[in-house]
């Protein structure tokens, strides 16, 4: 246990002295542990002899004391400044001193502590003082007062120089947070600007390779019409010799004239006539043939000169401006060259890994004009996307096209590959039953692109009101398809929704539908933007919100 007095020096405007009894460890006390009962704080009043305990009341006076039922201490007793606590087996009393007469006196702190077995032990500590050693003579107070007094001065000087130091210290933070904002601002500027010309350098990436592509094109499309005006030059030389000998025939007719019978000159007759008019025909073809021909190429050059004086024309539609020129074509085309640039331009079926020809990956939608399935209409074919051969059967992208239709336009199919559409029911189902599909649903929600895969996809045929078919889930997007798993299609006009009720009429849209009182979990046939279960909405991801961009999009496993 320790009792000390630390002295402030004379003339201190706060205390004289601060006394504190404390002890820390019990452990040095031996016996094993303790428990503190209580320490007490008792100042000398009288001189004499003082009993350990406070026997003689009569020379202490009571200052202080925490138990362990009062452990804590914090008052002012006869100009003295009193706190004290126990806790954790650790006791403290300390006293602030205001008073000289305090600073001088004599003090005992006693310990009252309990081991194990509960026997208690008491323990004093005595402070005794000299008072010749507290008494300062005029000489020291004199001069103690007057370091008091420059002290002072050199304090308040330190107290101008930190409010000034408070002010630079402020102005320096705001100029800091301004420098800041500047900084800010131009970082973002300078963002901007690199933005934007990433957005030039796409742009002129992108018209290199079109430029490129296009090059190669022209380059194929020259050969091949050497080739055809070779073929059509050899036709000539064919018709030429035809010519010969039709003159030759029609010579050794008048020879044969004079010594045949009447019955042989009507046959040989009908046998000229019948020769004159397969000149005439193949003569008539062949010009066709050629005028076609050139036309093709100028329309070619055509939009080769349109592409080269505008940038930003899309490879895209040039392509299916080529594709629809080809197409009209064909029926002027003898079979072998007709089946050689059909599918130079235009490849057959829409398969996985199978690259198209003259067809860049950037631009990753590829229209097919012949295919194995008995279609009167060409089908879309993404080439890129997980090893290509998608079949678009639906997409959403702009919004300009109108998806509250009725059951015939849903059966046929609707839009134009090059916005949105929606391919038909009849074709889709044709397609899924030549073999074993998968479905791919694309999705952009907020800026981010999802997308789900079903392993599984069919529609069955008119007569069961084209319900759907789907298999097990896997992608980001969510399942929201499942549920909808064996439910006929539904339009406003043809209600095969369970209940009294018509989903497509609740949701302006069309779709495989459970029932009106639970509709479904997806809608991507709904009104475009709108919001409410109306729009194209995908629950698991979108909630009642709409997607800005959808596409379905199917491909072959087996078959």
């Amino acid at each position: 246990m320790e009792l000390t007095l630390s002295r402030n020096l004379p003339g201190s405007r706060l205390s004289c002295g601060v006394l504190i009894c404390r002890e820390r460890n019990l452990s040095s006390m031996g016996e094993g542990p303790r428990a503190i009962l209580n320490m007490t704080l008792f100042k000398k009043t009288t001189a004499g002899p003082v009993t350990i305990g406070g026997s003689n009341d009569g020379q202490l006076k009571l200052l202080a004391s925490v138990s362990s039922t009062q452990p804590n201490l914090e008052q002012v007793y006869d100009g003295m400044k009193l706190y004290g606590v126990l806790n954790n087996g650790q006791a403290t009393l300390r006293l602030e001193l205001s008073k000289q007469a305090d600073c001088l006196a004599e003090y005992i702190c006693e310990l009252q502590v309990v081991n194990a077995k509960g026997k208690q032990m008491l323990t004093s500590s005595r402070l005794v003082q000299h008072p010749d050693q507290g008494i300062f003579n005029a000489q020291d107070l004199s001069l103690t007062s007057s370091l008091l007094m420059r002290l002072t001065s050199v304090i308040e000087q330190m107290d101008v120089k930190l409010a000034v130091m408070d002010d630079r210290s402020l102005d320096l933070k705001k100029d800091l947070i301004d420098t800041r904002t500047n900084l800010e601002k131009t970082l973002q500027s300078t963002e901007d600007k690199l933005c934007q010309l990433d957005s030039k350098l796409s742009a002129i990436d992108s018209y290199a390779i079109q430029e490129k592509v296009l090059k190669e094109m022209k380059t194929q499309i020259d050969t091949q019409f050497d080739k055809v005006l070779a073929s059509t030059e050899r036709t000539d030389d064919i018709l030429n010799k035809t010519a010969k000998l039709f003159t030759t025939l029609r010579s050794n007719n008048k020879k044969f004239q004079s010594n045949t019978m009447e019955n042989y000159q009507s046959f040989f007759g009908n046998v000229t006539r019948s020769m004159v008019e397969m000149f005439t025909r193949n003569q008539n073809q062949t010009d066709r043939m050629k005028g076609n021909f050139i036309s093709f190429k100028n329309d070619v050059d055509l939009s080769w000169a349109r592409l080269q004086s505008n940038a930003n024309e899309s490879l895209f539609k040039t392509l299916t401006v080529l594709q629809n020129i080809i197409s009209k074509f064909n029926s002027t085309l003898d079979s072998n060259m007709k089946y050689a640039l059909t599918d130079f331009f235009m490849p057959e079926g829409c398969k996985k890994n199978t690259p198209a020809l003259l067809h860049p990956v950037s631009f990753p939608y590829l229209a097919i004009f012949k295919s194995e399935f008995p279609l009167d209409t060409p089908i879309l074919c993404d080439t890129t996307t997980e090893g290509g051969g998608w079949i678009v059967i639906q997409r959403r992208s702009t919004g300009t096209v109108d998806f509250n239709r009725d059951w015939a336009s849903y059966r046929e199919g609707f839009g134009t590959l090059d916005n949105d559409f929606w391919l038909g029911n009849e074709k889709i189902h044709i397609i899924t039953s030549s073999g074993v599909y998968e479905l791919r649903v694309e999705l952009k929600y907020q800026g981010e692109s999802k997308f789900a895969l079903y392993d599984r996809f069919a529609l069955a045929d008119e007569d069961k009101n084209y319900t759907i078919t789907v298999g097990s889930y896997s992608g980001t997007a969510g399942d929201s398809l499942t549920y909808h798993n064996g439910h006929p299609f539904n339009t406003f006009d043809r209600d095969n929704d369970s209940g009294s009720g018509n989903c497509a009429e609740k949701y302006t849209g069309a779709w495989w539908y459970a029932n009106i009182a639970d509709c479904g979990y997806s809608d991507l046939n709904g009104k475009w933007g709108d919001s409410g279960w109306k729009g194209l909405n995908w629950n698991s991801l979108t909630g009642n919100n709409s997607v800005t961009f959808s596409e379905m999009k199917i491909r072959r496993v087996i078959g």
